[in-house]
């Protein structure tokens, strides 16, 4: 199975969440199998006064799984789920980047991607 993480995550472990450090150690030794969009790319590396060294430490973090791109395959899917149950347009594109691919979607937030059919989901 691969998982699709969501920023979330990401941001949990960067703040010392054990439970999302566990889960991307997992990753990182190769006893789970992960993935990030290109859109937590940007979210992760776009926050206001980012600091050097917040840089580097994501850049170390993306390092360890690949990131997957926003094909014109995803935007279509997307622009559905946008239409369709009302998302919002970066959880969209996350939720059709994990569909298409068949990951499943490891959030903290699943009440954003609930009502989307055929996507598997996982609550961390």
């Amino acid at each position: 199975m691969t998982y699709l993480i969501d920023t979330n995550i990401l941001i949990d472990h960067l703040r010392g969440d054990a439970q999302a450090t566990k889960f991307l150690t997992d990753i990182e030794t190769g006893r789970a199998k992960g993935c990030v969009s290109v859109l937590t790319e940007y979210e992760l590396l776009s926050v206001p006064h980012l600091q050097a060294s917040e840089a580097r430490e994501i850049e170390r973090l993306l390092a360890l799984m690949p990131r997957l791109a926003i094909t014109s395959r995803v935007a279509r899917l997307a622009a559905e789920f946008r239409r369709r149950y009302n998302t919002d347009i970066a959880d969209a594109l996350i939720a059709a980047t994990a569909r298409i691919r068949s990951a499943t979607l490891v959030t903290r937030n699943v009440k954003d991607f609930q009502r989307i059919k055929g996507l598997r989901l996982q609550k961390l």
